[in-house]
């Protein structure tokens, strides 16, 4: 029994990269907030059945991604400044309150509001979780342990897809609230678990706001890799906003919407941990693109889409694009980071999705209200060949950036 035992766990370690403790507890607060993940899935349905048109809930539902445009800088700075732990611990407990006011209010300014503050709070943990793992990990086991928080994360949430399909019929105050306590453990978690790894020569006294802004700026290949990612969310964050307003008009309401969307986290849970290991031996602006694509492909393909099964087969083509793109992805920005920087350029990301979680619903709810699902559909494909075009190019400056010591 011990061999095997021992062979399962030397297969285990080789396929996650062997984090540390630190990660481990990390992982698991997350999946623990992942099983109960029901905002934004069901954000635009929850806008609509309170009165919201199709155009006003992907203005109102722009509202988070404009909380993370606000949380994602000031998280990286408090992040590098102040610790990873407290960054941490006190994003996710504003989260929680913030997630129990969109349960209880009703008045559309202060849904607006509460959702708006859902984003900030939500958004500002990952930063700092972001640079913990990039202090903790080795560089050539990032991807895999990036990897492993995408799978765990997606672990929880394709349980709470399928729950939160059922549970939205009961009602939505009551997915929020459920919602909400799984946030406030997690912040439980990290505040028992979770220990400070933010290097010394980051200490707050040598972390100057300004002239490492100035430095960021001038990184003309990150602030490129930047641009390229707000082109990859605007296709990708359709699935929280005009996915579901498409499947309805196709007569599929939120059980099925819930059922389609859990394809996503099945794949994920599947694929993510192998998917990650494959990666680490490639290089990662052709891994970049790759994912793109797919990502592209997927939501082209849903303007052929009726039945409930046609819709689950096209997301899991752009879940593939996602599961290559992601852990790719984040760990280009730990890599592309200075030490002590490393908050900083994760907020910087951070900024960047939220600025195409910002743009997607207003864009994406425009186009279909004006020119109909095909036509959005078909810009979706289109956005994802010319970025995955694009990402190619940034090739030769990452292969030179890798070769410089650090």
């Amino acid at each position: 029994m011990l061999p095997q035992v021992l062979a399962l766990r030397t297969r285990f370690n080789r396929l996650t990269g062997a984090p540390p403790r630190a990660f481990w507890w990390l992982w698991g607060g997350s999946l623990v907030s992942a099983l109960a993940t029901f905002v934004l899935p069901f954000l635009t349905l929850f806008l609509t059945s309170h009165g919201f048109g199709v155009k006003a809930a992907g203005r109102v539902a722009a509202l988070y991604g404009v909380g993370i445009l606000a949380a994602g800088p000031v998280a990286g700075i408090l992040a590098d400044r102040f610790g990873r732990r407290p960054t941490m611990i006190g994003s996710l407990f504003c989260a929680s309150v913030a997630t129990v006011l969109l349960a209880v209010v009703t008045a559309p300014e202060a849904l607006a509001g509460a959702i708006w503050l859902v984003g900030v709070s939500a958004a500002s943990y990952r930063p700092a979780a972001m640079a913990l793992i990039a202090d903790v990990v080795p560089i050539e086991g990032r991807t895999r342990a990036y990897g492993m928080l995408r799978w765990g994360n997606n672990l929880g949430l394709a349980v709470s897809s399928a729950l939160g399909g059922a549970l939205a019929s009961i009602g939505y105050g009551t997915l929020f609230l459920v919602d909400a306590s799984t946030t406030l453990a997690f912040a439980l978690i990290v505040a028992a678990r979770v220990p400070e790894t933010r290097p010394r020569q980051a200490a707050p006294e040598d972390v100057r706001p300004g002239p490492d802004v100035r430095a960021l700026l001038r990184d003309r290949l990150f602030l490129a890799f930047l641009a390229l990612e707000f082109l990859f969310v605007l296709p990708l964050w359709q699935f929280q906003v005009t996915l579901p307003i498409a499947m309805a008009r196709e007569g599929h309401g939120p059980a099925a919407f819930g059922r389609v969307l859990a394809v996503n986290g099945v794949l994920i849970t599947l694929l993510q941990p192998s998917l990650a290991a494959w990666a680490t031996r490639r290089g990662p602006a052709r891994l970049l693109s790759v994912g793109m694509l797919l990502v592209g492909l997927g939501y082209g393909a849903y303007a052929l889409c009726h039945s409930a099964s046609a819709f689950a087969l096209a997301t899991g083509v752009w879940s593939l694009g996602e599961m290559v793109s992601m852990p790719v992805a984040a760990s280009t920005v730990a890599a592309l980071a200075p030490t002590t920087l490393r908050g900083r350029y994760q907020g910087a990301w951070s900024f960047a999705f939220g600025t195409g979680m910002t743009a997607a619903p207003v864009l994406g709810t425009a186009i279909m209200g004006r020119f109909g699902a095909s036509a959005l559909w078909a810009s979706c494909l289109v956005v994802g060949a010319a970025a995955a075009a694009a990402f190619l190019s940034l090739a030769p400056g990452m292969r030179r950036r890798a070769a410089r010591p650090a």
